[in-house]
């Protein structure tokens, strides 16, 4: 067992499944995905990011995208360039201190900051949802939850973590991790409108079918 895995496992002996805002805030107290660049994991650091952000703005740019939605945000570490290439950015986190310290640190005109559960509460319409590095650490429940919720919000297309070569989704906690196939059961999503490659080769090149992939949030099946 992985120690993030028994982590998450001993954390939801003690907590309820559905109380994300206290598994995720108990995970970022104690960085226990363990980067020493962010809080919000390896795949948040700069290097990360600057990986897919000319490819990730220039699809923004073709949809005519003014308003992003980024759900979640975690700490904003990578995607700052990303947030001033829109009219307007939207972030939303479970996790009260991560929001607080990104009002405090990177509130502007054209960027605001949220702190709501992404499976529950009530979302701002956007013209793209991203949604990156999330799902894959949602139970399949859960998942399905995030993405009704989406729908209910009114916002036009997703932009979302997949990996195309995944033949199976592994049944997780939520807080774990897995590498999601949205177009595997039980999402069995459509074939994506468009695919940002996410260059994954940091781990030895075992996630190099790692994609951000783009829906038409209104296409996408339901539970």
């Amino acid at each position: 067992m992985t120690p993030l895995r028994d982590f998450v496992r001993r954390l939801g002996a003690r907590l309820r499944p559905a109380d994300h805002r206290a598994v995720f805030g108990e995970i970022f107290r104690r960085n226990a995905w363990g980067d020493g660049e962010s809080v919000s994991g390896p795949g948040s650091t700069r290097a990360r990011g600057a990986d897919l952000r000319p490819d990730l703005l220039a699809l923004l740019h073709e949809l005519g995208a003014r308003k992003l939605l980024d759900a979640p945000c975690g700490d904003f570490n990578w995607i700052e360039e990303v947030a001033d290439g829109v009219p307007e950015y939207v972030g939303v986190d479970v996790v009260p201190e991560l929001i607080e310290a990104n009002l405090r640190e990177h509130l502007s005109p054209r960027r605001s900051f949220l702190c709501a559960d992404l499976t529950r509460d009530p979302l701002p319409p956007a013209d793209v949802i991203l949604c990156r590095d999330c799902l894959v650490h949602f139970s399949h429940r859960d998942a399905w939850a995030a993405l009704e919720n989406f729908r209910r919000s009114g916002s036009r297309y997703l932009l979302t973590i997949t990996f195309l070569d995944r033949a199976e989704n592994a049944r997780i906690r939520t807080g774990e991790w897995y590498p999601i196939n949205l177009q595997a059961a039980p999402f069995r999503f459509p074939p994506p409108l468009a695919l940002v490659d996410e260059r994954c080769t940091h781990t030895g090149g075992i996630y190099r079918d790692k994609r951000l992939a783009l829906w038409e949030i209104a296409s996408l099946p339901s539970r």
